[in-house]
């Protein structure tokens, strides 16, 4: 019986157009999620006649154990020999490649090891794999919310650590200190401290600044657990804020509702899902201060297909996407809120439990 690592590259094959042989897969990421062994030095040859996985000698063993379906081989200074000893036994005369992760300097050497195969990048070798990686089974999303669980209990414990002279470095150390005790692998990324003024950043970097009442400070959180990432944002309050401050935390929350409301009610289309939160924003005075997209998918990767904006497109059905919209207020201060949503057949699920109203500490 196939395991779902043997599914996944049938899959591909099955999707790979006639003209070529089958696929090359370099990239540590495509490699997990067809293979389910993370390396980073590993060849992963998918065609209709077979597959083979090669690395070399630090990762064969290992190799071997978690690829028992595949052919694993090892090669030395002898890559052209190894590899062309593989085109010849599967007969051998293009081979897509992914051309978005590939470099210059692979391709060439891989072109020369590979000979006389061609090595084609015009067949959307990425798109093929994107449209089988958005779809997310039951294994992935489960670990997608446990992660999601640790962040959750993350957050909330860095939020008793929040107090006057207290710096966003420190804030941001003890969210991975605490996160990795609760047992995520790592983060899904930097974590995202932004407070008062450097909250009008959205991607700031936790820095020397020190927290200090009437500050709105901004979370932007990830864990990661089996190899698939979490992301959400909270802002919260430190202190007493002002009016307008609340009334722009009030548009932000209430413009991240709207467009989880569509996707709840079954909507599908990335574009609406954008204007659903963008146009709110717009309607009350601060479509200018909101300036990137309203998500992007999140899975294997903490950025991947699809992304919810103008572009549009069709949301896929089991796939994750987060929905983030903000506000932005240069030199001031930022409001961000996200969660990430499970989109299904007929709605969607939201996989983040924290509170959203606007906490306000201290």
């Amino acid at each position: 019986m196939a395991n779902k690592f043997q599914e996944r590259t049938n899959a591909l094959i099955g999707i790979i157009p006639e003209q070529y042989d089958g696929a090359l897969v370099i990239s540590e990421i495509n490699g997990k999620y067809f293979t389910g062994f993370n390396c980073d030095n590993g060849y992963f040859i998918v065609t209709r006649k077979g597959c083979v996985y090669v690395t070399d000698s630090r990762y064969t063993e290992a190799a071997g154990k978690a690829i028992d379906w595949c052919e694993v081989v090892e090669y030395g200074s002898d890559m052209k020999q190894v590899f062309g000893g593989i085109t010849e036994k599967l007969g051998l005369k293009n081979l897509l490649v992914e051309s978005d992760r590939m470099t210059l300097s692979q391709y060439t050497m891989m072109a020369d090891v590979l000979a006389p195969a061609f090595l084609s990048e015009e067949g959307d070798l990425d798109k093929l794999i994107e449209s089988l990686r958005v779809h997310k089974d039951s294994d992935e999303i489960a670990c997608m919310k446990a992660a999601q669980n640790i962040a959750e209990q993350t957050l909330k414990h860095v939020f008793g650590m929040i107090k006057e002279g207290v710096t966003e470095a420190e804030l941001a150390f003890e969210f991975e200190f605490y996160a990795r005790r609760l047992g995520a692998e790592r983060l899904a990324f930097d974590s995202i401290v932004a407070s008062g003024e450097n909250g009008s950043m959205p991607h700031a970097v936790p820095g020397s600044r020190r927290i200090r009442k009437g500050d709105l400070i901004t979370f932007d959180v990830g864990c990661v657990v089996g190899g698939y990432h979490s992301d959400m944002t909270r802002t919260v309050a430190y202190g007493e804020v002002s009016d307008e401050q609340r009334k722009i935390y009030d548009i932000v929350l209430r413009a991240q509702q709207t467009a989880m409301d569509y996707l709840f009610a079954g909507g599908d289309d990335l574009a609406a899902c954008d204007a659903a939160a963008r146009d709110l924003i717009t309607a009350e005075g601060y479509g200018e201060y909101f300036g990137h997209s309203t998500g992007h998918g999140v899975g294997l990767e903490i950025h991947e297909f699809p992304s919810v904006s103008f572009r549009g497109g069709k949301i896929p059905v089991n796939s994750v996407i987060t929905v983030e919209p903000g506000i932005y207020i240069p030199g001031q201060y930022g409001v961000r809120i996200e969660n990430m949503l499970y989109k299904t057949a007929d709605g969607a699920v939201d996989l983040a439990e924290l509170d959203r109203k606007l906490l306000i500490l201290g």
